[in-house]
């Protein structure tokens, strides 16, 4: 199995090795030649494509870009005056997600200065597993996912099913589809082994794709951003974000500002170096054996594909081996069904989830697993929890997005009722510190610098920036796509309406 899968991966190699081209050069300069500030706010003046003085300007406004001026002739006059809060239904509205782009990196930048097209970041708090296929599903809005990850247990056929080959096909990422430009299935391998050939390549195509954008909703999805991410924590992802910068201003400058650009990811980061486990001292400590089937009641299946900080189990006995793996260090939060309610354990605590109506539930019978209780407490105060218990759904989500686990009882409900087809057993949410997955990717990226997949905030907090129109400091990964729309509806509509002409031929 192992040589098999070795084979595939050396190939799948050198076919991206194959297919990838030159870096990307966004011809966008590091900083303004200049910076001045006049009665309008603060100007940037920038050369561009080699002037000698500058001849594109950026007014700033309450920290933002308001205006674009452009003094093509260089002659020191305006050629054109853009109003950055003008819209038109004709400009393209162009959507990159950038696999893994955590928003506390993003939110740290825009803070520094940075990306004063936009205003700043919206936290967009992913689905539980906060893993790619899954999270793309729901901004996307497409059919969901076999299982959370390419490579997944299928207890009803009692077998692995998926792998190296149904990556290629994209069998587990029905989004794909739904995605104007996307490199192919077959840099997978090399994202990890060269992220950076991988992202200029699709920097190049992104760039290509938005260049030629007429009109309509375009989008592009960046994989080299998760590997780059992987093997280069928080600064990694500061450095490829200072591109996708310099790729958004050029576009601007080309277009004359007739055009509108989100930026988006799919989950978070842990930003913190993990080390790999498999948990096998810890259920073999308790008389369980990882296995690939279940035939006896000691075998545990855990399909390991990338490095995540989740492991979706199996057993036939999920109670008791939930107490068994809340032994192992790197184990945070457990959770797995019992019935109609779901089951949550931590090191805090047991409690029960259970969904009524437009809310949820939550009986802690031991402590308080998912720190809630508190929080609970506030709702109730003001009327957000009903006298049999039931939690207004939204005014938790409002309450919990900065939470240690954000949106926690919506976000396991959904993983095991209509994230997937194919949900674990046991779900196991880990600590930063650790992950789990295939020895083989382990190889391929040598120290795992940052990773995710759990249900705890750095994991579960991607973001947005864009220039649509306004946007709520905080959505569900699920409202990315009618919340832009929103925000693009709303800016349209305040637009003054086109001057008509009257004949006034007798």
């Amino acid at each position: 199995m192992h040589r098999r899968f070795i084979v595939r991966l050396f190939s799948i190699t050198f076919i991206s090795l194959a297919i990838l081209g030159c870096g990307y050069n966004p011809r966008w300069p590091d900083q303004p030649a200049e910076k001045r500030r006049d009665d309008g706010g603060t100007l940037l003046g920038f050369e561009i494509d080699g002037a000698k003085k500058p001849n594109y300007f950026e007014r700033l406004t309450d920290g933002r870009v308001t205006q674009l001026i452009f003094d093509d002739n260089g002659d020191g006059k305006p050629d054109l005056v853009v109003d950055r809060s003008a819209d038109s239904p004709d400009w393209p509205h162009c959507i990159l997600v950038l696999d893994g782009a955590a928003y506390d990196v993003v939110a740290a930048m825009w803070k520094e200065g940075r990306f004063r097209l936009f205003r700043p970041p919206t936290r967009v708090i992913s689905v539980y597993p906060s893993m790619t296929d899954l999270a793309l599903t729901r901004i996307f809005q497409t059919p969901p996912c076999e299982g959370p990850e390419a490579l997944y247990f299928d207890p009803a056929a009692n077998r692995l099913r998926g792998g190296t080959l149904e990556y290629l096909r994209g069998d587990n990422a029905p989004w794909l589809k739904y995605i104007t430009y996307h490199a192919p299935q077959s840099v997978g391998a090399k994202a990890s082994l060269d992220p950076q050939a991988v992202f200029d390549e699709e920097m190049n195509g992104t760039y290509k794709t938005f260049s030629e954008a007429k009109s309509g909703t375009v989008s592009a999805y960046s994989i080299g951003a998760s590997g780059l991410g992987t093997s280069g924590g928080a600064e990694a992802i500061r450095k490829y974000m200072l591109t996708v910068e310099k790729l958004c201003e050029r576009l601007v400058y080309e277009k004359r500002g007739r055009i509108r650009i989100t930026l988006t990811s799919d989950h978070g980061h842990c930003l913190k170096p993990c080390k790999r486990v498999n948990f096998e001292k810890t259920l073999n400590a308790d008389g369980f054996e990882l296995a690939d089937r279940l035939k006896t009641p000691a075998d545990v299946v855990t399909p390991a594909y990338g490095l995540v900080t989740f492991a979706a189990m199996f057993n036939k006995d999920p109670e008791k081996l939930a107490a068994t793996m809340l032994k192992d260090p790197s184990v945070d939060v457990i959770a797995f069904t019992d019935g109609d309610q779901i089951v949550v354990v931590s090191k805090e605590g047991r409690a029960r989830i259970s969904k009524s109506g437009a809310g949820f539930k939550y009986a802690a019978e031991q402590g308080d697993p998912l720190k809630l209780l508190p929080i609970i407490e506030s709702l109730r105060a003001t009327g957000k929890v009903s006298a049999d218990g039931v939690i207004d759904d939204r005014a938790l989500f409002d309450e919990t997005d900065t939470h240690s686990y954000p949106d926690p009882l919506h976000r396991l409900w959904d993983c095991f009722h209509n994230l997937m087809k194919v949900p674990p057993q046991v779900a196991v949410s880990m600590k930063d510190d650790y992950c789990h997955g295939s020895w083989m990717f382990e190889l391929g990226i040598g120290k795992v610098a940052s990773t995710h997949g759990s249900l705890n905030l750095p994991n579960s907090s991607a973001f947005i920036l864009s220039d649509v129109g306004q946007l709520p400091e905080a959505i569900r990964i699920d409202d990315v796509m009618p919340t832009l729309n929103a925000a693009r509806k709303a800016s349209l509509a305040a637009q003054p309406p086109a001057p008509t002409t009257r004949n006034t031929a007798d």
